[in-house]
């Protein structure tokens, strides 16, 4: 059987070329010519960070910024770990739903949902296997689960499907076009860790959201202090099925931004 042919899971492309050199970070890095989406040799299904990996401040911080996006309404966290993200939330304006393919995370997570009083739960397994019904959310949160995904297409198209008309994706993944990343070349972190298969740049985003029915977003806003973490970006889109004013969105980073002092840029 002939070997089948490798496609961007941007852009559908099948060009690709070396990144960098990869043997330093000991994985196969390609590079599509078309849109810029760097794929490392990756195994099938979603492989979102490893609970143990999350950090408990980083996620309160996460949990600030989005109360300040949404005042209120129905949440979704794809790769919820252990539910501190979640848990942050206000428990008398949020509903909470988190998908999460550890079971001993998930279940951790549901335990601190219950005991915080928030409404909702904690699916364990897959966004796909989840069965979550079309326009049920509000905001859906992706930190660090993006470049994880079997499929980050597919994770976006069943995004926009779930999110209700206007509603919020909020994206945190390692940038390819952060400072950090090319000084770091080769030794960049992200580029090490099993967990990550998928990196993108703001433009290589706009990309993919938009074709996934989703608005070009804000990228490498002003956020608080301490989130995200050198190299990292925030994408912030909305489902595009209703009018939205272009200005929204920088409004919206403006406003982010005054949950804390500004830190430097990343």
């Amino acid at each position: 059987m002939a070997p089948r042919e490798m496609r961007c899971d941007v852009c559908l492309g099948t060009e690709f070329e070396s990144y960098l050199q990869s043997s330093p970070c000991g994985r196969t890095l390609e590079r599509c010519r078309s849109c810029g989406l760097v794929m490392a040799m990756r195994g099938s299904g979603e492989r979102a960070t490893p609970a143990s990996l999350r950090d408990r401040r980083t996620d309160l911080r996460r949990a600030a910024a989005v109360m300040k996006i949404l005042p209120s309404g129905a949440v979704l966290e794809v790769g919820t770990g252990e539910g501190h993200f979640l848990c942050a939330l206000n428990p008398g304006r949020y509903e909470v739903v988190g998908v999460e393919a550890s079971a001993e995370a998930a279940a951790t997570a549901r335990r601190r949902i219950a005991d915080r009083g928030l409404r909702g739960g904690v699916r364990q397994g897959s966004l796909h296997d989840a069965g979550l019904p079309a326009e049920t959310f509000d905001l859906i949160a992706l930190f660090g689960s993006l470049g994880g995904a079997g499929s980050p297409r597919a994770i976006c198209m069943e995004v926009a499907r779930l999110l209700r008309s206007g509603g919020y994706a909020v994206i945190e993944t390692p940038s390819l076009s952060s400072l950090t990343a090319l000084l770091c070349g080769t030794r960049w972190r992200p580029l090490r860790d099993p967990h990550s298969d998928y990196f993108f740049s703001p433009a290589c985003l706009d990309r993919l959201l938009s074709s996934c029915g989703l608005s070009p977003g804000v990228a490498r806003m002003p956020v608080p202090v301490g989130w995200p973490s050198p190299g990292n970006l925030v994408y912030i889109t909305r489902k595009s099925s209703i009018a939205i004013r272009a200005t929204s969105l920088t409004d919206l980073a403006s406003n982010v931004g005054n949950i804390a002092p500004m830190g430097a840029a990343h």
